[in-house]
């Protein structure tokens, strides 16, 4: 490493909006450290002094962001901080611990929003039907009538089940997009969704309750009338049409099929996959499963986790199998 200002870490699987947002927020650093100490931070100069990073600079750093911005941006620029941290301890070029202790904003979190019973009735009656576009004013023939009506059959089919996903498993809209054939098992009395690459690119493993089995075990079997690709690292959740057919369905398109959904429930607030997500850590925790079980299966972290043991599959299927006749619609 030369004399240049030192390099940003880069993170596996990380997308390029994430790296470039991490390269900002540690070059943010970089320039107040030249701006406050008349020196450019580079891999020399902590060789030669390394513990001219540390944590009364940081802390330095940490009081001049709150007083220009808002409480999450210093809490994400100090996260990159922490990583570029890590960076320099992995390379050696600082072998101590600069940032322990820090004291930082807090935060309000605000309260989890979910749909409510009525709402979720609504939501999930909007799937019981092909939603068909009326506006045309073009006549059409009777064969391209068929074709559009069965194209909107289709298009159901697989939206419900997207939405019956969601909100009875709780996979984030990522993690939706990114599932595959191999990662949905389904069996008679229970199933399994896999999540390679959840949030903190963790993998994990979760129960699947009998909704959204239903709504799955329906979308597989159209895919096999559709002639879809049928291999385990197929996208599970494909475009159906134009050119787009049979690739994976953007994660776009998913939210504006569940907004266009709740436009049409008439629920006032928009509905996003986050909501739905919401929606079944409540409908979770209403049906008794207890706090450990929902942040494993939510993909959450908690301290009592780590001390308790991580749930298993058992535990998994009995706090899915709670939801099993809890649909609204």
């Amino acid at each position: 490493m030369n004399a240049n200002p030192l390099p940003s870490r880069t993170r596996e699987g990380a997308s390029d909006k994430t790296i470039k947002g991490y390269v900002h927020d540690v070059n943010n650093f970089l320039e107040w450290w030249k701006q406050t100490e008349g020196e450019t931070l580079n891999a020399e100069y902590l060789r030669n002094d390394p513990f001219a990073l540390n944590k009364k600079i940081i802390q330095d750093y940490v009081i001049h962001l709150e007083k220009k911005v808002e409480i999450s941006t210093v809490l994400r620029k100090v996260s990159a901080l922490r990583a570029f941290v890590k960076f320099l301890q992995a390379t050696k070029i600082i072998e101590h611990e600069p940032m322990h202790a820090l004291r930082l904003p807090r935060k309000a979190e605000p309260e989890p929003h979910g749909l409510s019973d009525k709402q979720r009735s609504r939501f999930e009656a909007v799937f019981q039907k092909p939603w068909l576009d009326t506006t045309t004013k073009r006549k059409r023939t009777k064969e391209v009538e068929e074709n559009v009506i069965r194209d909107a059959e289709n298009r159901l089919v697989r939206d419900r089940a997207i939405v019956f996903l969601m909100l009875y498993a709780g996979p984030r809209v990522d993690e939706a997009f990114q599932l595959n054939i191999g990662d949905i098992e389904l069996k008679e009395k229970s199933g399994m969704l896999r999540i390679r690459k959840g949030k903190g690119f963790k993998e994990r493993r979760t129960s699947i309750p009998l909704p959204a089995r239903k709504a799955l075990q329906e979308w597989l079997g159209l895919r096999i009338k559709l002639g879809l690709e049928k291999d385990k690292d197929a996208p599970f959740f494909a475009a159906l049409r134009g050119n787009s057919i049979g690739r994976r369905y953007s994660i776009r398109s998913m939210q504006n099929m569940i907004a266009e959904a709740g436009k049409r429930a008439r629920i006032e607030d928009p509905v996003t996959p986050h909501i739905l997500r919401h929606t079944f850590a409540l409908m979770l925790r209403q049906a008794g499963a207890d706090i450990e079980t929902r942040a494993k299966m939510l993909g959450h972290s908690i301290e009592t986790a780590s001390r308790y043991g991580a749930p298993g599959e058992r535990e998994f299927e009995k706090a899915a199998s709670l939801l099993d006749h809890a649909e609204a619609a």
